[in-house]
């Protein structure tokens, strides 16, 4: 029986909207998620091959021989049929009807595989209690590397673990006493916990996905957007040369197009600042900031900006127009998130040193997503520049020993500056995981303690001039 035929007739049952619903609206994200699967699917046959081969070995001598290897016969004939379909279709992910053919494929085999293995749970059940035991030791593994290892197609997860535990507690229910009896009530708790489980890591994994096709979506309108900005500009130049030929009506036309242009460079402002909002979001959508995170960080370095503006160390830069341009690019500061593992941005507790080597790349990895960017252009920017300087540069240290590159100093860029004590004393004045908020005067006291060691000493100063001010942005943008 040929796989198309298999599938054919089991989508005579509408097996596609049992739990998975494909259709137009998310073809996307159940495409992804199926595309997920594909591609570790060899691994999760390969193992599944190695681990059937070591159970005969492990029961070898206490279940029949002919059982255990027409078992074994049974297992490897539907791997076959497996990676038979994932060669020759392992592409064809494109069209509903194909991702629902992927679906069937999937639901159906896994839930073959999980069968087979509760009949083994059932069939070669050991009287010998310590061999009882490794055979639910086994099941049990096999239930809890379904649930960790494939959260992206729930029909095939939830086959594959009620086909191997149901067997599983029926089987240890027959031995009719007291400690079986309350093994199976065991067993069926591990169940429920495991499905809840397996659930929430399956919409997890469904919601960040959505979230990305969202954020595609938007860059997507706002390139578009550039895109009709850069047109209208090129249909404004081609007016203004018709204007130099037709004197009699330039002073009324020129009145009208450079009212145009004032509108597109609006325009302009507003898309520079959407962009900033949907990079930022980026970054938000694989953190767990908030978004008063960044009203906080903004206002911080604003106020930080306004009080230093005079000072003969940072007058040349902290213009009126420097300070705003400082307080629309600081949300850009941890864009670099973006490319950290979600098993470190999301850990629940407090990193070990080498995942805090790997959280520490995301500084020179927003710096260099924003350098790509300057060098695509033509002309300077002092906006991109900054932006640059703050991503890369906000974990550097007053005595050198920050990174990425170890500046110290006045070689440290006064943006990087500002925003270093800013960030500091959002992340020591708001909740973690792995610790409380702290209170308004230890945080205090640990920026005194970094003046001249992490901070620059004049930016210090500022901070304890205006301390009444940061607590009320604290206090008004509160999580």
């Amino acid at each position: 029986m040929s796989i198309s035929f298999v599938s054919r007739y089991f989508s005579g049952i509408n097996l596609s909207d049992f739990g998975f619903h494909i259709d137009q609206q998310n073809l996307c994200v159940r495409a992804e998620q199926l595309r997920t699967r594909v591609a570790m699917y060899p691994f999760l046959v390969l193992s599944q091959i190695v681990i059937e081969l070591l159970f005969v070995w492990l029961f070898w001598e206490h279940a029949p021989h002919d059982l255990l290897l027409m078992w074994l016969a049974a297992f490897y004939a539907l791997h076959a049929t497996e990676m038979f379909k994932w060669a020759w279709h392992r592409n064809d992910l494109n069209t509903i009807q194909q991702c629902r053919d992927w679906h069937i494929h999937f639901t159906i085999f896994a839930l073959a595989v999980g069968v087979l293995w509760g009949m083994a749970a059932f069939d070669f059940y050991p009287e010998d209690i310590t061999y009882q035991s490794l055979l639910i030791c086994v099941m049990l593994g096999l239930v809890a590397g379904a649930v960790t290892t494939n959260p992206v197609h729930p029909p095939a997860q939830y086959g594959y673990i009620f086909g191997i535990m149901l067997p599983l507690i029926a089987r240890v229910s027959l031995e009719n006493d007291q400690i079986h009896w309350i093994l199976a009530l065991m067993l069926s708790l591990f169940l429920a916990l495991v499905f809840l489980s397996g659930r929430g890591l399956s919409r997890t994994f469904i919601f960040s996905l959505q979230q990305r096709f969202e954020n595609l979506s938007l860059l997507q309108q706002l390139t578009l957007q550039k895109a009709e900005t850069e047109r209208a500009r090129s249909e404004l130049e081609l007016a203004n040369n018709v204007l130099r030929n037709n004197e009699s009506k330039l002073e009324l036309m020129v009145h009208e197009r450079t009212g145009q242009l004032f509108q597109r460079t609006h325009e302009n402002e507003l898309i520079k600042d959407t962009m900033i909002v949907a990079l930022s979001s980026l970054a938000e959508t694989r953190d767990n900031e908030t978004g008063n995170h960044i009203r906080r960080t903004q206002s911080y370095i604003r106020a930080l900006a306004e009080n230093l503006k005079d000072h003969p160390r940072f007058s040349h830069f902290l213009s009126d127009d420097n300070v705003m341009m400082l307080y629309k690019i600081a949300p850009l500061h941890d864009v670099g998130k973006v490319g950290i593992p979600d098993r470190i941005l999301h850990k629940p507790s407090k990193l070990t040193e080498e995942e805090f080597e790997i959280m520490k790349t995301h500084a020179e990895i927003g710096g260099n997503a924003i350098a790509a960017a300057l060098e695509g252009l033509e002309f300077s920017s002092p906006f991109l520049d900054a932006a640059f300087q703050i991503a890369m540069s906000h974990h550097e240290k007053w005595d050198g020993s920050g990174y990425p590159e170890g500046l110290s100093g006045d070689d440290i860029p006064i943006p990087a500056r500002l925003m270093a004590l800013a960030d500091v004393y959002d992340a020591l004045s708001c909740r973690r995981v792995y610790r409380s908020a702290m209170l308004h005067d230890e945080v205090a006291s640990i920026i005194i303690n970094g003046r001249g060691k992490h901070f620059d000493p004049d930016v210090v100063d500022s901070f304890l001039t205006i301390q009444p001010q940061f607590m009320g942005i604290a206090e008004q943008f509160s999580d």
